[in-house]
């Protein structure tokens, strides 16, 4: 999916997410920025998920990864 709608897909959570200056936040929100794409079957995407879960951020996993790609979603 295109990584803007991969930050949409955190819902209401995103914008404190993209804010969030904690190092491992940080480190994830740039990997995904620097990409031209998320591949949701990237077998590192739920460790990158779960640290911003332990980051104190309150998402589904599991709706982020396993939701149905939209056509509008697509790069």
């Amino acid at each position: 999916i295109s990584v803007g709608a991969f930050f949409d897909r955190f819902g209401s959570a995103k914008w404190g997410i993209l804010a969030d200056a904690t190092p491992t936040v940080a480190a994830v929100v740039k990997d995904a920025s620097v990409r031209r794409y998320i591949d949701l079957d990237n077998p590192d995407l739920p460790a990158g998920i779960a640290l911003i879960q332990q980051a104190g951020h309150d998402i589904d996993p599991a709706a982020i990864i396993t939701a149905p790609v939209q056509d509008g979603e697509r790069p």
